[in-house]
């Protein structure tokens, strides 16, 4: 009987080790194949603007070959950004970003269907259609919301699957830029489908600054985005000081700051902010090649300037600022020529002024603009 006893210990002791050993070299297999430290070191290269650096990480997935679509949603994600911070010496064509991310969508959904539950997988989906949704906002705001809708049901999925596949809070945090940016029609139908609360987006992207894998950095980039768009600035400002720090080459998140900081009125401080980077972009060069992003820099420069008395300066700032926006698109452009008619006043040319303020009474009103230019031409004299 202590023999036979003996003998079942032997054997359950020798399944348990073997048993263990599997399990073990699973979870050793896992982590050392996960692709998850690559996709981090690529997309910081990418907040660098390193784009060259970003790329060839990102293209070292493919020798792996796991997971199939790590490599190409690097490089979508990369292109994306590449096309939203293009470089003079190194312009990105549109098309690529959405290329490479309908080869996630395509392919991916082929390997889903024979593994519904794969939470890497549904992660990698979901993220690639937010992403191409972001892409075609502009263009195809029907087929953008379409890409949101599957996008917020993939990422749902993969943390159904495995609460651990947290970059999928990043995903699901843009979708607050869904909300923002669609059509009110299409806006109340995505809120009748349940869409995502500003605070429930706020509260993912939160969720994936402190916790995703790989998208960390990313997730802080649009959170700080997200805090301009809801007026929350001294968090915007912190957040992007931090974010200036970390990528100093990278002057979105410095723009960033300087218009939070001129939204508080704290206006020597953005003056400050503002002024290191306009000339950075007039002596090396800057990633501003965006028209948009120029015009907001000597907009809020020139604000800057003018808010604290140093109006030969605000004059030519603001002019430039004006020059960004020729066909009168923006709104800051419109308020430019407001400040700057302001200035022409100042200095006694009242025909400039007048002249200037007419021309924005003829043109499109924004908030009160034509109320305060109306005041302003009551106050000059008769010509």
């Amino acid at each position: 009987m202590r023999q036979e006893t003996h003998g079942i210990r032997l054997i359950l002791l020798l399944l348990y080790s073997l048993i263990t050993v599997s399990l073990t070299s699973r979870v050793s297999a896992s982590t050392t194949s996960s692709p998850f430290p690559i996709m981090q070191v690529a997309l910081e290269q990418t907040l660098h603007l390193r784009f060259a650096q970003a790329l060839e990480t990102a293209t070292t997935l493919e020798a792996t070959q796991y997971p199939a679509f790590a490599s190409p949603l690097t490089r979508g994600m990369i292109a994306y950004f590449q096309g939203r911070w293009q470089t003079r010496r190194s312009p990105a064509p549109p098309p690529t970003s959405h290329r490479l991310l309908q080869e996630v969508l395509e392919e991916g959904q082929k390997h889903l269907s024979s593994s519904p539950r794969d939470a890497q997988l549904l992660l990698f989906l979901g993220l690639a259609a937010t992403f191409n949704a972001l892409l075609q906002q502009e263009n195809d705001f029907w087929h953008s919301f379409q890409l949101f809708a599957q996008g917020k049901t993939w990422l749902q999925q993969a943390l159904v699957s495995d609460a651990a596949t947290t970059d999928a809070h990043l995903g699901l945090g843009l979708l607050y830029f869904a909300g923002v940016d669609l059509p009110p029609w299409l806006r109340r139908l995505w809120e009748r489908m349940g869409g995502l609360s500003t605070e429930a987006a706020l509260h993912h992207l939160q969720q994936a600054v402190s916790g995703a894998h790989f998208t960390k950095d990313v997730a802080r980039t649009f959170l700080a985005q997200a805090y301009t768009l809801e007026r929350r600035y001294n968090d915007a400002i912190v957040l992007g000081e931090t974010l200036q720090e970390t990528f100093p080459e990278n002057s979105y998140y410095a723009l960033l700051t300087g218009r939070s900081q001129c939204a508080q009125t704290h206006y020597e401080a953005c003056a400050k902010t503002l002024e290191t980077l306009a000339a950075r972009h007039q002596t090396a060069g800057s990633p501003l090649a965006h028209r948009d992003d120029r015009l907001e820099m000597y907009y809020y420069l020139g604000l800057a300037y003018n808010e604290t008395g140093r109006y030969d300066q605000a004059f030519e700032t603001l002019r430039q600022a004006i020059n960004e926006d020729p066909s009168n698109e923006r709104d800051e452009g419109l308020w430019a020529k407001y400040y700057l008619a302001a200035l022409y006043e100042r200095r006694g040319q009242l025909i400039t002024a007048r002249q200037l303020y007419r021309t924005l009474l003829r043109g499109r009103n924004v908030e009160d603009l034509h109320r305060r230019v109306q005041q302003r031409l009551s106050h000059l004299p008769s010509p």
